[in-house]
Formats: C-alpha cells, structure tokens, sequence
C-alpha cells in the first residue's frame, strides 16, 4: 500500500490523450495540460501528428507527443474500415505509451466509440501499473443519435463505467451519466469548462488583429451588424432554425450580415447543398470547411452577437471561446447551458426550435448598445470564473484522489 501522505504531496505525472490534434478537444486538452504543468506536475499530452497548436506556448513540464491518426490526418476516405483499424492501432501505441511512461494518470478526452478499445488497453495496464484511468465525457450520448440503440447503448455503458472516474462539464451530464447508464454518483465528478481567452493572444511576431481589416477579409460591409454561427456544422446545432429566425431579422435591420463559418463534416452531402444555398439565398458570408486556430479570432473580432440555436448540447468551447472574448451571446435553453449564463446578464436564453423567439433575441442584441455591453461584461465574468487556474485546481484534486484510490487497491464500486 502506497505512502497515502507522500503521493499526496508529490507531483503527478499525467497523460492526457486527445487523438484528434484539432478543433474543441486539443483546445481543451492544450489548455488543462498547460495550467496542470504550471502547478508543477509532469505532464505529457499525447496527440494526432497534426498537431494544429505547434507555435503555441509550451510551460516547464509539458511534453507534446504526435502519435495519432498517422494513415488517416488531412484525408477524407471513404473506407470506413481504414479509421477502425488506424483506430485500433493507436489505441497499442497510446497503451504501449502508457506501460512504458507508468504515469500516475491517464486522462482521455473523446467523444465517440472509439474511446472503448482505448479504455479496454488501458485499464489493463492501469491495473498493473496502479494508474488511474480518468475519462472526460465531453458528450454523453452522441448528438445526432441522443436515443441510441441497444448496441450502441451498450458500448456506451461500457465507456462511461470503465474508466475509474469519469468526469461531466455539468450537473446536467453528470446526472445522465448516472441515471442512464448507472455510473455510480461517486465514480463522477462535475469539473466545468474552462475559458478560452487564449484566442486572445497574438502570435509572436503577429500583428495585431485589426477589425477593420477582418471585416473587409470576409466581405462585410463597415456598418454592417454581424451575427456569427461558428463551428462544426452538425444537424443538432440548428443552423436551419437559425435560417428561418433569419429572415426576420434581414426584414426588421437591413444592415444585418449572418456569417457561417465551420466544417459540415457530418453533413450529407445534399443536405450541406440546401442549408449553403438557403444561407447565401438570404445574403450570408459562408464558409462551410474547418477553419484553422490562426484564422478563428478573426470571425469573433467582427461578430456583433455569436448564435447558438442548439437543439441540444452537453457544454460547449465555441460558447466559452464568446464570452472570453467578450462577444454577446444568444443561445437556447439547452443542456448544461442554464447552468453557467443567467439569461439577460451573460446571454440572452430562448427556447429550442422556436425562431420567432430566436428572431426577437438577435433583434434585441443588434438593436442595444447597451445590451451588447452588458451581455459582453457578464460573458467576460462568467468567463473569468471558469480559469484555467480554478479548473486545473480542481482536476488536480480529483485526480490525487482516484491515484491514490487505485494504488491502495480500494477504489470505488465494481463495474
């Protein structure tokens, strides 16, 4: 039985395993691992080859290591079986990573099926390396399937109930967790997002961001009143309520630009055709591809309001990337996102799937100067709130818990 005492005063080495390189999951996986580091814990994240945040900040004690997604990165192939295999692949290489580094943690961050073959590997080797398995539930459920079948509900359970904790960016999640898929309360942990101020931050050697120059870049007006969509174009984020909330407001403020911009990657093929061409029908800037990090703050520097007409969501980077910047808010009632926004202070809240109420918020925001500064002050706190500092503290915590849980061999319910 480990020195309880000791193990809590010594630094962790965490591995955090993010497998995607880009997009929500590394900012997120950056940025803990970052402020992990600065507390004084050895941390190695283990990530795709490509890697998008290569020019960003590394403190003392963080190691970036680039293993993952090696057949597949900057390819769209049609043959299912490839990501499977490449799936499987990495799943040895981060366990072989895992044997051969024996950190304290191991902390995944996924949110798809693939998740299970790592999880398999790695209790594994978290048994006979005493290394605790962590597993941030980014999502609960898929959002495009949130009622899964019986197979898919049952490598979902399997998911959420292997790794010794699982952790939820809210109440709301971390009660599905336990009501729908009996994950013990005390296997879970609510540990919010973190803010994302730093798409703030110029790049050494960079110019400073001019909004002037950002708006002529995108092919917007200079008086023009400017909502942004932003994000991973998927069917649950209700891009087509938006549209029809939309011609409302092109009615009501002529002025009005809508700018879309984000990946369909989840779209077929004809349903990204009618949604662009309804957008462009109704005088929307679109840009319907990924947009790399260096490009992301431009879209929030000339954006009036941020809309997010989600029919459902779990928490979300896009929000936190708004109220770090101090872009007002208009979203739905949805998820964990009446945890963390107090409708009129930090956003204004609308019901799901009702545009005329969407309609009237985006009005609302674009037709107030005062409301836009208020919703901007009240993001910028709730954002300053949620610091890396505070969130990294609090991960901190949880994991020496569950480490030493582990390694005393006591740990928790059965699965």
């Amino acid at each position: 039985m480990p020195d309880a005492n000791r193990s809590l005063e010594r630094p962790l080495h965490v591995m955090e395993v993010e497998t995607f390189g880009r997009g929500g999951l590394i900012h997120y996986s950056y940025n803990l691992s970052c402020s992990l580091a600065e507390r004084g814990h050895r941390v190695s994240l283990v990530t795709s080859v490509g890697y998008e945040l290569e020019d960003a900040y590394l403190p003392t004690g963080l190691e970036v290591e680039k293993r993952t997604a090696r057949w597949t990165q900057g390819r769209r192939l049609r043959a299912a079986l490839v990501y499977k295999l490449e799936a499987l692949v990495d799943a040895v290489s981060i366990a072989w990573r895992a044997w051969s580094l024996r950190p304290d943690v191991v902390h995944l961050h996924c949110t798809n099926s693939i998740l299970l073959f790592h999880l398999l590997l790695l209790r594994l080797v978290g048994f006979l390396r005493r290394t605790a398995v962590v597993a941030t539930a980014h999502v609960v459920t898929p959002h495009e399937t949130p009622n899964p079948g019986l197979v898919q509900r049952f490598v979902l359970r399997l998911i959420h109930r292997l790794p010794h904790l699982v952790i939820a960016h809210s109440e709301f999640d971390r009660q599905r967790l336990v009501d729908e898929f009996d994950v013990h309360i005390e296997r879970t942990v609510t540990i919010p997002h973190g803010e994302y101020g730093f798409f703030e931050r110029d790049p050494v050697g960079a110019e400073p961001l001019d909004p002037a120059e950002a708006r002529r870049s995108l092919g917007l007006e200079s008086g023009s009143e400017v909502a942004l969509f932003f994000g991973y174009l998927r069917e649950y984020k209700g891009l087509d309520v938006l549209l029809e909330a939309w011609r409302s407001v092109r009615e009501l403020r002529p002025r009005a630009r809508l700018v879309i911009a984000g990946d369909p990657v989840q779209l077929p093929a004809g349903r990204r055709r009618d949604l662009e061409d309804e957008a462009r029908r109704l005088g929307a800037v679109c840009r319907f591809e990924y947009v790399p990090f260096s490009e992301v703050r431009r879209y929030f520097a000339v954006a009036d309001v941020l809309v997010m007409p989600y029919r459902r969501i779990s928490q979300s980077g896009v929000l936190f990337l708004a109220l770090s910047l101090g872009v007002p808010v208009v979203a739905t009632r949805v998820g964990g996102l009446p945890e963390i926004l107090d409708d009129g202070d930090s956003a204004l809240l609308v019901p799901p799937e009702v545009p005329e109420a969407l309609a009237e918020a985006i009005l609302r925001v674009l037709g107030d100067d005062a409301l836009q500064d208020r919703l901007s002050a009240g993001g910028r706190r709730v954002a300053a709130e949620h610091s890396w500092a505070t969130i990294a503290e609090r991960t901190e915590s949880t994991f020496r818990r569950f480490y030493i849980a582990v390694g005393a061999h006591s740990f928790g319910k059965p699965i």
